[in-house]
């Protein structure tokens, strides 16, 4: 193990990100309701490489308070504040040569959501959970004398998909929510250990099965389910690397590797 620990070089950075989020549920077409606002979130990264092969960890960690404009069961139209909580952890097996890379991994997604009430009108609170397995890659297109630019695309088909919803009026249950693609699309920028990262990400949610439950206020039951859903995030990461970071090019250099 020492012997193979010296073949590996290590990178590591720390930051964050600001992000627009955008959650909408649909019924035949019809927009239900949507939450929006802006989250932020603390992150981490850890990646070691030998050679051309490389394996990174990285995790973002979050919340913020949005806004809900959707409707009662009634149909009466409601809007109200939402906190949000949100954490991804992204693990990946990549291989770099070039001006390129390619990867595989898993990916954690975790989305806690409470809609606050008011008069007689109780909260909503539900949590979310997927894991998804990923394949991306990563392309340079421009190495310049202070700052590298790059392009990367990233692919994930849900393994598992828990849904938990925290109701007074039926109890707590479970859903498992319809299957749907995630994909996000980044343009990360680096000048020395500085790292800006703008991105897009989307996942799209089926509808889910339903499940029978009883009204607490009068006794009948009920089908519920989770309508279809997607998930929008334009953001902006900044991460600060140490360790093996990258140095300036004095003049662009078409062998050299961009570390996404």
């Amino acid at each position: 193990a020492p012997v193979l620990a010296a073949d590996w070089k290590w990178d590591a950075a720390l930051g964050g990100d600001v992000r627009w989020f955008d959650w909408r549920e649909e019924d035949n077409g019809e927009q239900l309701l949507r939450e929006t606002g802006p989250l932020f979130a603390g992150e981490g990264l850890l990646r070691v490489e030998n050679g051309a092969f490389y394996s990174s960890f990285g995790l973002n960690l979050g919340g913020g308070l949005a806004r809900y404009d959707g409707r009662l069961q009634s149909g009466v139209p409601y809007e109200a504040d939402a906190w949000e909580a949100i954490s991804d952890a992204e693990w990946q097996l990549g291989l770099q040569e070039g001006s390129g890379n390619i990867h595989v991994g898993l990916m954690n997604r975790f989305w806690h959501r409470l809609i606050e009430g008011r008069g007689n009108v109780s909260s909503a609170e539900e949590s979310y959970n997927w894991v998804l397995a990923t394949v991306g890659g990563g392309l340079r297109l421009h190495q310049g004398r202070e700052w590298s630019t790059g392009l990367s695309l990233d692919v994930g088909v849900p393994v598992s998909s828990r849904q938990k919803v925290y109701s007074a009026e039926y109890g707590d249950f479970s859903l498992e929510p319809g299957d749907g693609l995630f994909w996000r699309l980044a343009l990360p920028m680096r000048s020395g250990n500085l790292m800006l990262r703008p991105y897009y990400q989307q996942q799209d949610m089926d509808e889910s099965e339903s499940v029978m439950r009883q009204a607490r206020s009068n006794g009948q039951y009920y089908l519920l389910h989770q309508p279809a859903s997607v998930r929008r995030e334009f953001g902006l990461g900044v991460l600060w690397f140490f360790g093996a970071s990258e140095a300036k090019a004095p003049e662009p250099d078409p062998e050299k590797t961009l570390r996404w």
